[in-house]
Formats: C-alpha cells, sequence, structure tokens
C-alpha cells in the first residue's frame, strides 16, 4: 500500500510504502509524481520503504529509471529521500538512481527518518 501527503508549507510529499510492491505498482507509483508539478517545481519526497515486501526484479530497474527519468524533466530539482532496512532493496534503489541521468533527480537512501528529513529540506 502507498499512501501519499504533500505538505504545502513545508514543500515535501511524505510517502509511506507498506507491504507488496510489484512493478505495475512502482511504476504507478513513480509516474504520479508528475502530479505535483502543478504545485511546485521543485519536488522533495521523503519515502518511508522499510515495510515494503519488493516483488519485482533486477530486470524491472531500467524501466523505473527511464520512468524517474521522464518524470524529473518536469521539475527544475527533485530530491528524493528513501528510508530502508534491507540490503536487496538499498542495492535496487542506488540502481535506480544510477539509471537516471538527469542530473536535477537526487535520490538518497537512510535508515534514520531525521537525517533524511533534514536532507531533503537543505535544499
Amino acid at each position: 500500500m502507498i499512501n501519499k501527503k504533500y505538505d504545502k508549507e513545508q514543500n515535501v510529499l511524505f510517502v509511506e510504502n507498506s507491504g507488496r510492491l510489484d512493478f505495475e505498482t512502482m511504476k504507478s507509483y513513480f509516474s504520479s509524481f508528475k502530479n505535483y508539478s502543478k504545485y511546485t517545481k521543485s519536488l522533495y519526497i521523503l519515502e518511508d520503504a522499510r515495510a515494503v515486501n519488493v516483488k519485482f526484479s533486477s530486470e524491472h530497474l531500467a524501466q523505473f529509471s527511464k520512468t524517474l527519468s521522464q518524470i524529473a524533466t518536469k521539475f527544475n530539482e527533485v530530491r528524493h529521500a528513501v528510508l530502508l532496512d534491507e540490503k536487496m532493496n538499498f542495492a535496487y534503489a542506488m540502481m535506480i538512481n544510477a539509471g537516471v541521468p538527469n542530473s536535477n533527480y537526487i535520490m538518497e537512501v537512510f535508515s534514520n527518518e531525521e537525517l533524511a528529513l533534514n536532507w531533503v529540506k537543505n535544499r
């Protein structure tokens, strides 16, 4: 399940991911970022994915990177902090990030929510 809440005052999209995440769900989730371009030209995301059960394979990572690259063109900057616990999920996140050629999209992985929020807010 993916719950999103955009805080206009802080200009941060808070996301809580839990349960099973398959390819279609993740692709749809990433594609939904473009909807926030009507609110801001700089998108800041704090995503808690520590309770996620990933059900996609490494073959899908290039497609996620392509989707994020297309989304990034809608913004001046996208800063995406992801909270993770699992080593495999960390590796997937880093491979997705490495596949996005846009310099205006930056993803960092954290295990501490306070540090992640500080990174997102300290533009």
